[in-house]
């Protein structure tokens, strides 16, 4: 019996990344106006870009780092700049 009608699945592979001055960082989610880092980092007030990639499909846009970040929360308040 052949299987022709049932739904296909795709997974999309997804990589998040913040590019600052001072490097570059994986992110573990992004939202408008905040980014979670994968691991603790330590990162001062800075500009910075935000990378997203599906599929191999990339998407770019600048922010602010409001604060910076340090090691002891991964969460970061951003704006657009």
């Amino acid at each position: 019996m052949l299987l022709t009608n049932l739904p296909q699945h795709h997974s999309a592979e997804v990589h998040l990344f913040l590019e600052t001055p001072h490097g570059t960082y994986p992110l573990a989610q992004i939202a408008p106006n905040d980014v979670i880092f994968a691991k603790p980092v330590n990162i001062p007030p800075c500009d910075a870009e935000i990378v997203m990639q599906v599929d191999g499909t990339e998407r770019r846009w600048p922010v602010r780092l409001l604060d910076g970040v340090t090691s002891a929360d991964r969460r970061c308040d951003t704006t657009p700049r």
